[in-house]
């Protein structure tokens, strides 16, 4: 009875490890159809939490300047200017480096769940573009996220612009991405060059809704 149940727990075991190490295999195989299907249960298994790279050792110097506008749809139809609803969290920060608001993180992280893309959709990206054909649509996982981000940053714009109706609350909100990416270092006293700015729009979210 004995030798048999360490026959099964040895058969299971030897299951177990041999899943998992094919699983490790194919994330690591070149690109292929097979590693496209089936990219996102593997990385779920692989990474169920965070990815994981070297970013947390080697960060990406910082080279533009990201943040979000917003603006509201009131109940009566009128559509009010955008709003800039992260400086002044920003500048928060830097009065009280000791004990800093997180408030800005919220839209910081957000921004980066924005951005983030898959590693091997990415390099597959890379490739179309430099070979100069289409490049293919986000996965479902990538809009799935980015879809989640734009819901957050516009719940949390609802949120910093309780009065913007004039009391009555928004009926919509709409929230503008926008990336000032920074002049060279070389060129940092050149006045002239005070760098490209990129905005992004995403689709208007019903308040009731987020």
């Amino acid at each position: 009875m004995i030798r048999n149940i360490r026959r099964v727990a040895l058969i299971l075991g030897a299951a177990l490890l041999g899943s998992h190490f094919m699983l490790a295999a194919l994330s690591q195989a070149p690109l292929s159809p097979a590693k496209l299907r089936y990219h996102g249960p593997v990385n779920e298994y692989l990474e169920p939490y965070f990815t994981q790279n070297w970013l947390l050792f080697a960060p990406v110097p910082l080279s533009d300047d990201q943040g979000v506008l917003a603006r509201v749809k009131c109940g009566s139809g009128t559509v009010t200017r955008y709003y800039d609803v992260t400086s002044q969290h920003i500048e928060r920060v830097q009065e009280s480096r000791f004990f800093p608001s997180r408030m800005s993180r919220l839209v910081t992280n957000s921004l980066q769940q924005i951005h983030n893309t898959d590693e091997v959709m990415e390099r597959y990206r890379e490739k179309a573009q430099n070979d100069k054909k289409p490049l293919p649509p986000l996965m479902p996982h990538e809009k799935a996220s980015r879809d989640e981000a734009v819901d957050f940053l516009s719940r949390y714009a609802s949120d910093e612009l309780p009065h913007a109706c004039g009391g009555d609350r928004p009926h919509a909100v709409q929230v503008r991405m926008y990336v000032h990416e920074l002049p060279p270092w070389s060129r940092r006293d050149q006045p002239a060059d005070s760098g490209k700015v990129s905005v992004e729009d995403f689709p208007w979210r019903e308040v009731e809704s987020l």
